[in-house]
């Protein structure tokens, strides 16, 4: 029986633990650093505004101005009847927008922008070149490094692997060199660490919504490559189902000036 597909918002709030576990302190103490009293920010690619929910949590911020927009209508209207207007004294404002089209539209300087996940599936160049208008910093955490691994090994795990990541580079905007071409891209790097993302078991809470998500991801998008990876995700989710599956993605948190 084919599972149901995991919609997007809950995708994103699934995945809270798993990157809560991936990112850098060291590259988010820097981010803090950066900050002045009662920032403004913009979040592009905000998803369910979970990222100004940790980031109040564990103390970055605690008052201030963030505007948190998304083209996903849905995914940012979870994220609002979640937390509301304010998290604390953290104004919170939801724009439903092309992210580049609304930095390039602003009418305020922002103190920094925050893109997590979001620098490698856009062109690099061109967002720097959009988002340098409209803030003087980027904190781009959990941007995809490059490699993707599954354990334990499956025969079509090289042929799949390689066909996903010629998607990444041909059927989209970004590339799976993400970090480093927002690091080629930026004026200059002011911290950078690694933020690799591990799902093993036994699966933590909200660890299962993920991987099975990101199995039907690389099976789709594999596909649209003209390799048929069915047999390989039928294989994978059978080890998914038994609790024997591990994967990990590296990804690396990046400060930058742009």
């Amino acid at each position: 029986m084919t599972e149901p597909a995991i919609d997007h918002a809950t995708y994103l709030d699934a995945k809270r633990g798993l990157d809560d576990r991936a990112l850098d302190r060291g590259v988010l103490d820097a981010f803090a650093a950066s900050l002045p009293p009662d920032p403004t920010i913009l979040e592009v690619g905000a998803g369910t505004a979970t990222m100004v929910q940790r980031l109040h949590e564990w103390g970055v911020i605690d008052s201030g101005r963030w505007v948190a927009v998304d083209a996903h209508a849905e995914a940012l209207a979870a994220g609002e009847a979640r937390i509301g207007d304010a998290v604390g004294d953290v104004a919170v404002e939801f724009r439903v927008a092309d992210a580049f089209e609304f930095a390039a539209e602003a009418d305020v300087t922002f103190d920094a922008v925050i893109g997590c996940a979001f620098f490698d599936v856009v062109d690099a160049a061109p967002a720097v070149e959009t988002l340098k208008k409209a803030a003087p910093l980027a904190y781009a955490p959990i941007t995809y490094d490059g490699e993707t691994s599954l354990s334990p090994s499956d025969p079509a795990d090289d042929a799949v692997l390689d066909a996903y990541h010629r998607h990444m580079r041909e059927y989209r905007p970004g590339s799976p060199e993400g970090a480093s071409a927002l690091a080629a891209a930026a004026d200059a790097v002011l911290a950078e660490g690694p933020s690799p993302w591990r799902i093993e078991p036994p699966y933590e809470s909200g660890d299962r919504t993920v991987l099975a998500h990101l199995l039907d991801t690389i099976e789709s998008a594999v596909g649209e490559t003209g390799y048929d990876a069915s047999d390989w995700a039928t294989r994978r989710r059978e080890a998914f189902r038994d609790g024997e599956l591990t994967y990990t993605a590296a990804n690396r948190d990046l400060l930058v000036r742009l």
